[in-house]
């Protein structure tokens, strides 16, 4: 009982007083009915359609005969659409609730104008909640759709309304993060098509507040990872499109945008690899974002400038590149400090690429529903990086949440070495992790020390990779590399499962490496 209490004040007590407001507020505040938020007939104003130059188009996810596939489930309704469909959890039903199969060009406009109808009877009935992170992505898709295709659906457009009302009333200032952008996105769209002034000129105020704060001088998103890295800076791309396009826009908030895109656009380009892949450090999975090529697309067609390269510094990420492969490795904190949901325990960990192909990986994320598995991909052991006393760095826990945080220090760098400590050990062992990374054009040598503990290095091999034992100390990874153990008490051999999308797995190798005191890891590329 004492230690869940602690747990809970060690996490409590990062949160903004603003956050704890909400979450009290919200949770006392009376829940009205969506009918509470339609306009009456005197108050209508024309639409005002919204031009955009970029055609968003995205993998066919929804089909006529009710079939819907989303993270990798698939589910198909008999006769009527469930909108409040929840046995592949949440986030599943998230994406049911988003509507950006509106912009599958195989599906019929009427098709998905009467299941936009649809949902929305659902919502005034109250037979599903209305929450606004799903309202915000499914009214800007809305909004994208109806301006593109002239879309004058009384019903449809009042429905969009009602809901961003509602919205306007409860922003998720008790999330904040990308939420609470994303709220401010959907605000700024709508105030522009339904001439709400207000709407537009307090989403004005936090998209300048929480672009500030959120974006890192450095470029990268304040959330560090770099998928929703890449979300919002899609976001950031689509506010450029269609602002840009009005009759009046200030020009010294799009110039202000337009500097954001330009950090953020750098920061994507130094953290992607040759390929177009990014890390997938932190909460991070391939087929949930846009990807870095299109990024970089809609950004070429909106003759944006040259990406600002900005060198790596407060996100806490570092890359090393030479012609064979190409190093990331986390040496960040587990952040933001008040809002760490999509961080993990993985404080020094790497990601390796070996001629343009993924070599050294991390178990990666598969779901967000709450259980061993989210913890599993949460944790230390899931990723490149040393474990003591089988103990989380950092007190990931529940689905989203962080209690004690290991501080990293950046001790050393140049442009082939780096040196790195963090104090995650310190309250249960008494002991630093310190990480050396020596880097040199065919090889990397890391070198690590714990004090006077025993721990475990891991190594995560990808899917692709063949392993052969050469020796009792060293390993062959066929076309990539030879792997060199020194100091090691014992070398195991385990399975893992590699998340390759959400809840997608491919079966993969990893080294889990007994040592005491030290460890020197050679890797030799071919």
């Amino acid at each position: 009982m004492i230690n869940k209490v602690l747990l809970l004040f060690n996490t409590v007590k990062y949160l903004k007083p603003v956050q704890i407001f909400f979450q009290v507020y919200y949770r006392l505040k009376p829940k009205k009915n969506l009918n509470y938020y339609f306009r009456n007939g005197n108050d209508i104003q024309p639409i005002v359609y919204l031009e955009f130059d970029f055609d968003v188009t995205i993998p066919n996810v929804a089909s006529a005969d009710l079939t819907f596939t989303f993270l990798n489930f698939s589910k198909k309704f008999p006769g009527k659409i469930d909108w409040n469909f929840q046995e592949y959890g949440k986030l599943w039903n998230y994406n049911l609730q988003y509507f950006n199969y509106l912009h599958q060009a195989n599906l019929d406009n009427s098709l998905k104008e009467n299941w936009l109808k649809e949902l929305s009877f659902w919502l005034q009935k109250g037979k599903l909640e209305s929450e606004p992170y799903p309202i915000s992505i499914r009214s800007m898709n809305v909004i994208r759709f109806c301006s593109k295709n002239q879309v004058g659906n009384e019903q449809i457009m009042e429905g969009v309304y009602a809901q961003l009302k509602y919205l306007n009333q409860n922003l998720e200032y008790h999330v904040l993060g990308n939420h609470l952008l994303e709220n401010a996105f959907a605000l700024m769209m709508g105030g522009y098509v339904f001439s709400e002034e207000s709407w537009t000129k307090k989403s004005r105020k936090i998209l300048c507040e929480e672009l500030n704060e959120q974006i890192l001088n450095d470029g990268g998103h304040f959330e560090l990872s770099p998928m929703y890295h890449q979300i919002i800076l899609f976001r950031v791309l689509e506010l450029i499109d269609w602002y840009k396009r009005t009759s009046n826009p200030d020009r010294q908030f799009l110039s202000f945008v337009l500097l954001k895109a330009g950090q953020m656009l750098g920061w994507l380009k130094n953290i992607s690899f040759k390929n177009g892949d990014i890390p997938y450090f932190n909460d991070s999975a391939p087929g949930i974002a846009f990807s870095s090529h299109l990024l970089f697309e809609y950004a070429k067609r909106l003759e944006l400038n040259a990406p600002v390269s900005l060198p790596f510094k407060e996100s806490g990420y570092r890359k090393f590149c030479y012609s064979k492969y190409e190093c990331v490795i986390d040496v960040a904190a587990v952040g933001p400090r008040y809002q760490p949901g999509h961080g993990h325990a993985d404080a020094l960990s790497f990601i390796l690429y070996y001629g343009g192909l993924p070599f050294l990986v991390e178990a990666g994320t598969s779901t967000y529903q709450i259980g061993e598995k989210r913890s599993y991909e949460r944790s230390t052991q899931a990723h490149n990086t040393v474990v003591i006393g089988e103990r989380n760095q950092s007190e990931v826990w529940s689905g989203f949440r962080v209690g004690k945080r290991a501080k990293v220090i950046l001790e050393n760098e140049s442009q082939s070495s780096m040196v790195a400590t963090h104090d995650g050990y310190v309250h249960n062992f008494g002991v630093l992790h310190k990480r050396y990374f020596n880097f040199d054009i065919n090889s990397i040598s890391i070198l690590d020390e714990i004090g006077d503990k025993n721990g475990k290095a891991f190594l995560h091999f990808h899917p692709d990779c063949e392993i052969e034992i050469i020796s009792a100390n060293a390993i062959n990874i066929a076309q990539f590399a030879e792997i060199t153990i020194e100091g090691a008490n014992q070398l195991s051999f385990g399975k893992y499962e590699y998340a390759d999308g959400f809840n997608q797995y491919r079966q993969a190798d990893k080294l889990e490496i007994d040592f005491d005191k030290k460890l020197n890891t050679l890797i030799k590329f071919q």
